[in-house]
């Protein structure tokens, strides 16, 4: 289950997850001053860097912002965490209707949990190469069934119906978890609630004579649902969050993924169950 989620305010864990505050709030101080040195370079290291692809975009309901994503309207508008000490004349920028913004940049700079401070001027992002994938790479999606690794085909087919239909069971099957297409091989996991991966297979294999891979899992596919659910609710600065059957958490992406919050949700809900990424970067 994929959902974007708008910001909401954390009923628990503040300090844990202040720093992933305002994610798509539109802040209204005035951070278009100029920067000092100080503000300007990495310091002493006491402040993490972060690395960010963005837009940067001022108009008159607030200043200079980063965004995630922009409206494609004219003039274009978007939402974000303010930027402080944004200088114009380090990038080129495109002027519309009181609007301001730039071209998609690369920004490295420090974040307090609601504000951008770039230490080091932007430079233009490569808009051949898309943008990074959320959380630590994309889930491999390879069946786990090391003897159906070379299955391959096409998923439709012929066999769709049938396939289909495996898939309509396992969902109505006790200790369900998910499921994933590898090409044509059908891949399910099951918790070991209701008979596990071995009794889940026995059954469904008098609906299905094809590649099938049936493997473990520790949590059900509600469970993760209940999961994904609570975070929705309780993390501020939300930017999306899924249901992840081949990895049988719940991947969630923030603006900053901070030690402290990835601490609390461990805590909370299991380490691993939750996989946290942001969309600031951080600088080793």
């Amino acid at each position: 289950m994929n959902r974007t989620s708008p910001p909401r305010i954390s009923a628990a864990a503040a300090a844990a997850v202040a720093t992933a505050v305002l994610a798509a709030g539109c802040g209204s101080q005035d951070s278009s001053g100029p920067a000092g040195d100080e503000d300007r370079r990495a310091g002493d290291g006491a402040a993490q860097l972060y690395r960010v692809r963005a837009t940067v975009l001022a108009n008159g309901e607030h200043g200079p912002q980063l965004c995630r994503t922009i409206a494609t309207s004219m003039p274009p508008t978007c939402g974000g965490p303010d930027v402080v000490g944004w200088r114009w004349d380090d990038v080129r920028a495109h002027r519309q209707s009181g609007t301001t913004y730039t071209d998609p940049l690369v920004l490295v700079g420090t974040w307090d949990g609601e504000r951008f401070t770039p230490v080091e001027k932007p430079r233009p992002a490569d808009t051949s190469a898309p943008p990074d994938a959320p959380g630590d790479g994309a889930a491999d999606r390879a069946t786990p069934c090391e003897e159906l690794k070379d299955g391959g085909g096409d998923p439709g087919g012929a066999g769709g119906r049938a396939r289909q239909r495996v898939l309509d069971r396992a969902q109505q099957m006790p200790g369900y978890a998910g499921a994933w297409l590898d090409g044509d091989v059908v891949n399910l996991r099951f918790a070991g609630d209701g008979g596990g991966p071995d009794a889940a297979e026995r059954e469904l294999r008098a609906l299905w004579d094809g590649p099938l891979c049936v493997v473990g899992a520790e949590h059900t596919e509600d469970e993760l649902s209940r999961v994904q659910e609570q975070v929705d609710r309780d993390v501020d600065g939300m930017l999306s969050s899924a249901v992840d059957p081949v990895r049988n958490a719940v991947a969630v992406e923030v603006v900053a993924a901070t030690p402290e919050l990835r601490r609390e949700l461990d805590r909370r809900f299991g380490e691993g169950t939750v996989l946290l990424s942001g969309w600031l970067r951080p600088v080793a």
